[in-house]
């Protein structure tokens, strides 16, 4: 079995908790997944202090971990740099390119940076999908393919707030690639979706910021990939008991296996 704890929108700066990200390092520290992933939005604005937050947080993770920007990684201001160089802060404190990818025995991730310094949603450009093709043929028979992005790929038909681009399109081209998994953040509302190409849809809340959403409280995902079938928990905040637990599960059959 292979064990994914999914995090997205942290949102280091005012709207930050610290005590709930103190609760995901133990979290993480207890349940030993083999990969963290965080969907975007280290920071609420990009500052230097709040990347310099988000960094410390992130080297007290034990665990591999895969990293992608969210659209609030970009600085609203300077404009030239949100223009020119969008992802130099992101680049210097967090990683070094804004697609990455991780293999390990059992599943191998591409994480891609859908976001643009002006246009609203979630979009790759061929190169990304000229990319992703070339990372996949890397990957084992026997690895569970999983992408990472920040936008919603399923949302419902609504254009607030901005979702993926095309997303019926997308999702086929991942399924050609033979994807199982798509995690996303963005909305601040946690949920499990099969789509009809077989693709499980995972989208997490925010785990760490009180910028929750829609009488949501914070979350993160626990994804656990067994021979047939993939397992999300969703484990959210409880101020009784001042710990995450357990509140859904969705369970999915892998249509492929």
């Amino acid at each position: 079995m292979t064990t994914l704890l999914h995090l997205s929108d942290l949102h280091f700066g005012p709207a930050y908790l610290p005590r709930l990200g103190e609760l995901i390092l133990r979290d993480i520290d207890a349940l030993v997944p083999d990969v963290v992933i965080i969907s975007g939005d280290f920071t609420m604005r990009a500052r230097v202090n709040e990347f310099e937050q988000a960094r410390a947080f992130l080297l007290s993770i034990r665990v591999p971990t895969l990293v992608i920007p969210g659209n609030h990684d970009q600085p609203l201001l300077p404009v030239a740099e949100r223009l020119r160089t969008p992802y130099a802060r992101y680049q210097q404190f967090i990683h070094p390119t804004v697609d990455a990818v991780l293999g390990r025995d059992g599943f191998f991730v591409i994480g891609l940076n859908d976001n643009r310094p002006i246009l609203p949603g979630g979009f790759w450009s061929r190169a990304q999908r000229a990319w992703m093709e070339n990372q996949w043929s890397r990957a084992t028979t026997d690895a569970i393919k999983i992408i990472a992005t920040h936008h919603q790929i399923d949302w419902g038909g609504k254009m607030r707030p901005f979702g993926f681009w095309r997303a019926e399109k997308a999702l086929q081209f991942l399924a050609r690639g033979g994807v199982e998994i798509v995690l996303n953040g963005h909305t601040h509302v946690p949920s499990a979706v099969q789509s009809r190409e077989g693709i499980v849809i995972v989208r997490a809340g925010t785990v760490t910021s009180s910028r929750t959403r829609h009488g949501n409280r914070n979350a993160y995902n626990v994804i656990r990939i067994e021979a047939k079938t993939i397992h999300v928990q969703v484990r959210e905040h409880d101020a009784n008991t001042k710990a995450f637990v357990d509140a859904r599960e969705f369970e999915f059959a892998r249509r492929n296996r």
